[in-house]
């Protein structure tokens, strides 16, 4: 399994003689074993004249949106035929016989971990993209771990400038495991071979790079390689060049989340087992605790049924099935939630277990968190978007740092139940940061 996820444009010619020889071309290659390879056409005549590139870093995906100027070279009409590439990235129970990427899932079930709601325009009109596999086991350290190309068509007019846009989400590739209450995930990697482009005519006449943190705290995001491109702007990272012939050596890895190990332990000792229990977590050098050691109140609750109740009570217990429902008529658009803090601190951040999360049948048919506006001290507010899944979701805290006495989550959208309108959370923790790293005997 790749640590990492690669996202690049690989675009070869058929023209060789009149690209700048990036070193992606087969050479007139076209099958490998039983399997047609991928021949691009014609992208030999075409120059990159500029390239913007803007990755958005959350904690579990990226949001990728590129933009391309292409000019045709030549004084003929010319019909390009390029590819994006689709990289084998499994989770890891995946086995080696289901190792066969497929986006539109009729070879295999797999869901790609990148390239996830792929949408390529020319001229800001979408243009089709279409899956060809590449060989599984490659001997080429080239296209090694590619198991695929989203291929595309577009045709130039003589000296033709045209504008392509490519837009994506794309998942991070890490391992984690566990033993008994402690686990640990390695870091999130995200890899861009830049020197895919080598394959176009001449350089890239003008091109920028932004990395931002979008959901992240800015210190996680990090470029690990090439060194001495991007240069920090604010919260971004930023590199700007001109005349680009691009090598292996302007590829670039960045790391968005870093190493995290995390140990479940007593929140008044981190050394015993003892309820209420908090998680410790570790990422890189720095320790920070989330815990529920909080009083609640909601502004509305849906009446007991039966033995099972939705107070808001619920939400401190995260390894419970019970939830909190608003009560209110409507899917819950206003309701709100008050925590606040029995020891005041400043938060780090703060995670959410969104929705009914009993049963998968409960999680849909009920309203989850869409968008909830957070309130620290009745003096500092941010929104923040909440994705559609029964998974423990953090968000970071940032641009105030006094101690949090009050914090109010009020609910202004929700994804809507397939059958009743009443919207739930099941489970709500705080983080705040730790001055030393506590002393804990980890699980054998």
């Amino acid at each position: 399994m790749k640590p990492w996820a690669v996202l690049s444009l690989l675009l070869t010619s058929t023209a060789p003689l009149l690209a700048n020889g990036g070193g992606y071309l087969r050479g007139g290659i076209t099958h490998a074993g039983d399997l047609t390879t991928f021949e691009p056409q014609a992208t030999g005549n075409i120059r990159m004249v500029d390239e913007k590139l803007n990755i958005g870093f959350g904690k579990e995906e990226a949001k990728v949106e590129i933009h391309y100027l292409l000019r045709n070279q030549t004084k003929e009409k010319v019909k390009v035929r390029f590819g994006f590439p689709v990289e084998e990235v499994f989770d890891n129970d995946m086995i080696d016989e289901e190792r066969t990427a497929h986006p539109e899932g009729n070879k295999a079930q797999v869901t790609p971990k990148y390239c996830q709601d792929y949408v390529i325009t020319a001229r800001d009109k979408k243009i089709t993209a279409k899956w060809q596999g590449e060989e599984k086991q490659s001997e080429d350290e080239r296209f090694k771990g590619i198991a695929g190309w989203l291929v595309s068509e577009i045709t130039f007019e003589p000296d033709q400038e045209i504008p392509v846009s490519i837009r994506f989400r794309s998942g991070y590739v890490s391992e984690d495991w566990s033993v008994s209450d402690d686990s640990h995930r390695t870091a999130s990697i995200f890899k861009y071979r830049l020197s895919s482009a080598a394959v176009w005519a001449g350089t890239i006449g003008n091109g920028k790079i932004t990395l931002k943190p979008d959901g992240i705290p800015a210190e996680d995001l990090k470029v690990l390689k090439p060194a001495n491109r991007f240069k920090k702007d604010g919260d971004t990272w930023v590199w700007d060049f001109k005349d680009l012939e691009p090598t292996l050596a302007d590829d670039f890895e960045v790391e968005a989340t870093p190493e995290e190990r995390s140990y479940m332990r007593s929140a008044a000792n981190p050394g015993k087992y003892e309820e209420p229990l908090a998680d410790y977590i570790q990422r890189a050098e720095k320790w920070s605790m989330a815990h529920t050691n909080y009083t609640i109140a909601a502004s509305s609750t849906l009446p007991a049924s039966g033995d099972t109740n939705y107070s808001a009570g619920n939400l401190k217990n995260l390894w419970s099935e019970d939830a909190w429902s608003e009560g209110a008529k409507g899917p819950g658009i206003g309701e709100w939630l008050e925590v606040k803090p029995q020891v005041p601190k400043p938060l780090t951040a703060i995670s959410i277990i969104p929705g009914y999360v009993k049963e998968d049948d409960l999680f849909k048919a009920n309203a989850r968190p869409r968008e909830i506006l957070i309130e620290l001290n009745e003096e500092h507010q941010f929104t923040v978007e909440i994705p559609d899944s029964p998974e423990l979701f953090e968000f970071p805290v940032t641009g105030y740092n006094k101690p949090v006495n009050t914090v109010k989550l009020t609910f202004q959208n929700v994804w809507k139940g397939s059958r009743h309108e009443d919207l739930c959370v099941t489970g709500l923790r705080l983080h705040v940061a730790l001055d030393k790293a506590p002393k804990i005997q980890p699980a054998r």
